[in-house]
């Protein structure tokens, strides 16, 4: 019994760790100076293409309040990543930006640090 417990609880926690970033194709924007923040609880990226995916599930931009909504209700100080494609335009990633405001979250924008 021990056994499957153990091997429960290995495949859960390797299962709940794949998703957190996927295959989502994604170049982040550079800035010549970037603070080095704590691990994502919640990341929320937006692809070259315009989809929306939060910790590696795709998602539209109308539901991701509702998601990211309860996860700020258990915690208050939760700061949810967001990663932007560096090619996207204003008004495609807004949408983005504003639901995961509409939660209620902190916003923390990714980037990479530039040459």
């Amino acid at each position: 019994m021990g056994d499957i417990a153990f091997l429960l609880i290995i495949f859960f926690m390797l299962a709940s760790n794949f998703m957190k970033t996927g295959n989502v194709d994604l170049q982040r924007p550079g800035a010549p100076t970037l603070e080095q923040q704590e691990p994502a609880k919640c990341s929320v990226m937006v692809d070259r293409d315009g989809v929306v995916w939060c910790d590696g599930a795709q998602v539209s931009a109308s539901e991701l309040a509702s998601i990211i909504k309860p996860l700020v209700e258990r915690d208050r100080e939760l700061a949810v990543h967001v990663s932007v494609h560096k090619d996207l335009k204003r008004d495609e990633f807004m949408p983005v930006v504003e639901a995961v405001s509409e939660s209620g979250a902190k916003i923390v924008l990714t980037g990479e640090p530039e040459d």
